[in-house]
């Protein structure tokens, strides 16, 4: 599940601090957000906000927290009974999940995306999702007419991965293409391309000690190595960190294995070629990984009532639309239906992904981070990306790398 990052210097940059509000308010007359993301983001939030108070008379606070320090500034607040009143995080950590609002009526009556709704070990909901984001695949358009190319333009003719690379090879050599595709340098999306070939990931063994792995994950895992190593794939972005949006705005890449986060800034800044979101191809699977982030209220704080009557409404059909409108949402919802403007063709395909992905290993990496961490487990350190770049590199084999990364499996989801 990847966001674009703001690296800002520590502290707090207050987005929308609407006016007559302060720490000097009536705290039943205010709410507190904290809120981290771009500025397409924080932007949204603070428009809801101002809708919020029009209609109620109640203000919100929305406040921008760098997103490395938002799980560690919510956890002082807490430990400081100081907790904002409602927080829209990337996950739940133990510190301060005891402390959390229940969200189970605003999950039912919204009706949000079950495998996404994050419930505690009594089935209590303690993390509505406010977005959904997904692993997908976009082409150069331009790159495919001038191979005479043709691409999927419906789920009747979607690609498998051999059909997609013959694709990409042909452009590649009628073309001034420099590789046959890219891919970020996200486990989120390699953790995809396994689904797509039939695997499971790494998952707990039969008698729940351990966990393992299996044939199909294991040979896509070889699959992805080999196309490093034939030049199908720019090894680079996995063991240098090369920029793989940069690459295919550049226009010299036919395809772009990435997701429904880069559709704004597509539809807003490439300008040099017409690219496309297409189906994604597979082999024994039609899967995607699912990501996003979560909304939270806290029971403590000092206006908790006034924090969960904001959060209901802002899952109200009506305002929920509204806000992944403005931006750029996946809707976590049922039945939300969102006019995304010029970029309403990629989000269809995207959406439709979603509803044709099996269920729930599409969305099993995320849920698995949050319930298991929020349940007081270690969580992954990220060996699955790192020992994978090893591998490229030629620092250990790939066995090793399925060793390593079962071990931090089992570290951080068997150990507390």
């Amino acid at each position: 599940m990847k966001k674009i990052l703001w690296k800002m210097a520590l502290g707090l940059t207050t987005l929308a601090t609407l006016a007559g509000c302060g720490s000097g308010g009536d705290s039943a007359d205010t709410v507190t957000l904290f809120v981290s993301g771009d500025a397409s983001e924080g932007g949204a939030y603070s428009k809801m906000a101002e809708k919020y108070e029009e209609e109620t008379g109640v203000k919100v606070e929305v406040t921008d927290v760098p997103y490395a320090d938002l799980e560690t500034k919510i956890t002082k607040a807490v430990q400081s009974n100081d907790a904002p009143d409602v927080a829209r995080v990337a996950g739940v950590v133990p510190d301060w999940s005891d402390s959390l609002t229940d969200l189970s009526d605003v999950a039912e009556s919204a009706k949000t995306l079950d495998s996404m709704t994050i419930k505690d070990s009594d089935d209590v909901v303690k993390a509505l999702p406010t977005d959904v984001t997904a692993v997908g695949m976009f082409i150069n358009k331009d790159l495919f007419d001038e191979a005479n190319v043709s691409y999927p333009t419906s789920e009747d003719d979607i690609w498998t991965w051999d059909e997609f690379l013959d694709a990409v090879h042909t452009v590649q050599d009628k073309t001034d293409a420099k590789y046959g595709f890219v891919m970020d340098g996200s486990d989120h999306r390699l953790r995809a391309f396994t689904y797509q070939f039939g695997g499971q990931d790494f998952f707990l063994n039969d008698a729940k000690d351990s966990y393992t792995t299996d044939d199909q994950t294991k040979a896509a895992l070889q699959k992805f190595v080999d196309l490093n190593n034939d030049g199908t794939l720019p090894k680079t972005v996995w063991t240098s960190g090369e920029d793989a949006s940069s690459m295919f705005k550049s226009g010299m890449i036919p395809a772009y294995m990435s997701g429904s986060w880069q559709i704004n800034d597509f539809t807003n800044n490439v300008t040099n070629f017409d690219w496309q979101a297409i189906y994604m191809p597979y082999e024994e699977t039609r899967a995607t990984n699912m990501g996003g982030n979560f909304m939270v209220g806290f029971k403590d704080s000092k206006n908790s009532e006034g924090g969960k009557k904001f959060i209901d409404w802002l899952y109200t059909k009506e305002n929920y639309e509204q806000l992944c409108e403005y931006a750029g949402y996946l809707p976590a919802v049922e039945e939300a239906t969102v006019d995304y403007g010029d970029g309403q063709e990629a989000y269809d395909i995207y959406n439709e992904e979603i509803a044709a992905a099996a269920q729930p290993i599409s969305s099993k990496q995320t849920s698995d981070q949050v319930t298991m961490t929020m349940k007081g487990y270690n969580g992954l350190t990220g060996a699955y990306r790192e020992s994978m770049v090893q591998v490229l590199n030629d620092e250990i084999s790939l066995d090793q790398m399925i060793e390593d990364t079962i071990a931090d499996y089992n570290e951080g989801y068997l150990e507390k």
